[in-house]
């Protein structure tokens, strides 16, 4: 059983879900996707929802194996002590470089855009503070009804920005369509894979949490298809408005999208829409994250409780984050080269292989 006796509606799992998918994305995926396919980026993200549909998929026939258990605790029930715990150490190296990658984002773009001459450190600080020692020990429940009151608001906002944006459209930017054939599409696909898809394994830290276990694969495939929604439009709309140059050239291209609204003389350089959204996706993302890994931790270690990990974490995260990730220009080179192979080898290919054997020691116990 789970050491948090709390549970959550498939209802605010789906937002939980569809948040973790936005997150920093809403920022970044713009960029990765035109930069490798160019104007048919669209069609990458297409083809890379279908992909994260497919996941979510197969990651809530995972948690259905046993409802009840974590993905650290499968882990555990399929390997033993020793196998489990170390596809769960496996696992908390992507939870701890994906907690540095949120924050590094967070600080990076505050640094550059908002609070400009701020040390980088100033800002790790106020947000891990905020994410790691408030929130998350709160527990799953209440972020989980956080959450379930921003989502309509952090929605209404996006489609607002989407409306706005319907003057600016030039719809040649998007020709000519296979411009450069298959290869460059499917290689944005790959990445979309990555980032942010196979991340959601560390969602089934929350599984265990949903009262209602019938509903656990189609609530994974709600939130993905929404949270998936709120992407691929803003990657057509940076096709559309901004084009694919300007998009592939630019860090933050949704950003630049809020300066391009211009409704009379009245409304414009909405920007901070977009900020909202980010700050909104990226601060529950970061608390999920946070959570699952000192869930798993405290269930590794056979701990009652995760809380007492969660200030020695918010220590370590922050210098951790200083030294893995130094320059904006070195995790470009990281992500391109590294992250993606790295990230689906623990979102996939180590579940797909929990799960072969969980379900044939499964079979076993009740035959």
């Amino acid at each position: 059983m789970n050491n948090e006796t709390v549970y959550i509606s498939p209802r605010q799992f789906s937002i939980l879900t569809s948040l973790f998918v936005v997150g920093s994305a809403v920022l970044f995926i713009p960029t990765i996707l035109v930069g490798a396919a160019k104007q048919d980026a669209w069609i990458s993200g297409l083809l890379g929802i279908l992909f994260g549909i497919l996941l979510a998929w197969f990651y809530g026939n995972l948690s259905k194996i046993d409802p009840d258990k974590s993905y650290i605790q499968l882990c555990m029930f399929s390997f033993g002590k020793w196998g489990g715990g170390l596809i769960a150490i496996l696992t908390f190296t992507f939870h701890i470089i994906l907690s540095c990658l949120l924050l590094f984002d967070i600080g990076d773009f505050l640094l550059t855009h908002i609070l400009i001459g701020t040390p980088i450190e100033v800002i790790y600080y106020m947000f891990i503070l905020a994410v790691v020692v408030y929130s998350t020990r709160l527990g799953i429940e209440p972020i989980a009804r956080s959450a379930e009151i921003f989502f309509p608001w952090l929605f209404m906002l996006f489609i607002l920005i989407s409306l706005f944006l319907l003057p600016q459209i030039q719809g040649i930017n998007i020709l000519p369509v296979f411009e450069d054939g298959i290869l460059p599409i499917l290689n944005g696909t790959y990445f979309f894979i990555g980032f942010p898809f196979v991340e959601m394994i560390l969602l089934l830290m929350i599984t265990p949490h949903i009262y209602d276990k019938t509903k656990i694969t189609s609530s994974f495939i709600n939130g993905v298809v929404l949270g998936s929604f709120i992407l691929f439009v803003l990657v057509v709309m940076c096709i559309l408005v901004l084009g694919p140059g300007f998009s592939m050239r630019n860090e933050f291209p949704i950003y630049v999208l809020g300066k391009k609204v211009s409704i009379g003389n009245f409304l414009e350089r909405v920007e901070v829409i977009i900020a909202i959204i980010w700050f909104l996706s990226i601060y529950f993302k970061l608390t999920i994250v946070s959570y699952s890994f000192l869930v798993g931790l405290s269930q590794l270690l056979n701990m009652k409780d995760y809380r007492p990990l969660t200030f020695p974490f918010a220590v370590l995260i922050i210098p951790l984050t200083l030294l893995v990730i130094p320059s904006s220009i070195y995790l470009k080179e990281f992500s391109k080269h590294a992250t993606t192979p790295y990230m689906i080898f623990i979102g996939f290919i180590l579940p797909l292989l929990v799960y072969m054997v969980s379900k044939w020691k499964k079979k076993n116990e009740t035959s």
